[in-house]
């Protein structure tokens, strides 16, 4: 046999070894008792030894380890917190890559706030969401079967949009409503105030409610916050008890969430400077790839096209590869 052959023949053997060997994210779905007799939903990725699944075998098209045990955990707990409207499987590719780097990976979706349920008023989500994030803290540290692989002094939290505005209240943040409302008042084209949310709030008497009402958890050590909505809520005295690090993403053509009025103030009032990244050509959900499936194209080719669609030259596949490099170098940095 010719070494050229020989060569071949051992490198395609390797590769074939390679498809065989290669492990896969464990996921389960679980439910976690709440308030009353609400459940809450949450998606659980984290470390596992078994192969990857043939195709898809998820309800978001993604193959996964159903079920499969835990593997090599690094004791990290990352909780992800969804957009307004969202699911708990809406950053499914971003909790895969922190499960696959061994973080455990819980995702709960915001009972009255996600797509398929909106019922929740606007004086109750935005206290709810930071309250979910805790109460799946609360349960995982209790849970027999997951603790193990937990250390409580390595929490982190995810949050996109929304969920950005609920990471900023994990980590003690608490918004100035008669702040905000000037905003609005000089800026009433911004969506959150154009959509009436500040006035909803104040109407609310929100402004009333005393700091621990925010839903503060020092659990917390680490926050990546992506797209955070509300932003211009958040001067400096109101984030002054803010101690996790973060790390700041926003896209400089967000039109929702606008980088110089929510992600730019954020990073100039935190008591610690952010981490900050302003990614070029970035729309509002070029954080999403998850819903930018051919189904959900053809079950509505106009919300695919608002959500799913990039300025010309953005690779939005490549970005979420890049930045899942850089939330877990973050992650390993800061909860070390």
């Amino acid at each position: 046999m010719k070494t050229s052959t020989l060569g071949l023949l051992l490198t395609t053997i390797a590769l074939l070894l390679t498809s065989f060997t290669t492990q896969s994210a464990g996921f389960r779905e679980i439910q976690i008792k709440d308030t009353g007799d609400t459940d809450l939903t949450v998606g659980l990725w984290y470390p596992s030894d078994a192969p990857v699944p043939p195709e898809p075998n998820t309800r978001f098209g993604m193959a996964l380890a159903l079920d499969a045990p835990v593997g090599d955990a690094n004791g990290g707990l990352i909780v992800m917190s969804h957009g307004y409207g969202g699911w708990y499987a809406g950053h499914a590719d971003t909790a895969s890559s922190l499960a696959n780097a061994g973080y455990i990976v819980a995702a709960p979706s915001h009972t009255g706030n996600t797509y398929r349920d909106m019922s929740s008023p606007v004086n109750k989500w935005p206290l709810d969401r930071p309250r979910h994030i805790s109460r799946v803290i609360d349960h995982l540290l209790s849970e027999e079967s997951l603790s193990d692989f937990i250390e409580p002094q390595k929490i982190g939290v995810y949050g996109f949009s929304a969920g950005g505005y609920t990471a900023i209240g994990l980590n003690g943040g608490i918004p100035d409503l008669s702040h905000a409302q000037k905003h609005c008042a000089d800026d009433p084209g911004e969506f959150v105030c154009s959509e009436g949310l500040v006035t909803a709030m104040i109407e609310s008497k929100m402004q009333e409610l005393p700091a621990s009402a925010w839903g503060a958890d020092d659990r917390i050590q680490a926050a990546v916050i992506a797209a955070p909505a509300l932003g211009f809520a958040y001067p400096e005295r109101s984030l002054l008890n803010v101690m996790a690090d973060v790390q700041l993403w926003s896209g400089m053509l967000d039109e929702s969430v606008p980088t110089e009025t929510n992600a730019a103030p954020l990073a100039e009032h935190l008591p610690t400077a952010p981490e900050s990244h302003w990614i070029e050509n970035a729309n509002h959900f070029a954080f999403l790839v998850v819903p930018c499936r051919e189904s959900f194209k053809r079950e509505d080719p106009v919300e695919y096209e608002f959500i799913c669609t990039d300025a010309p030259g953005f690779d939005r596949y490549a970005f979420h590869t890049d930045m899942h490099k850089e939330m877990i170098r973050f992650f390993d940095d800061k909860l070390d």
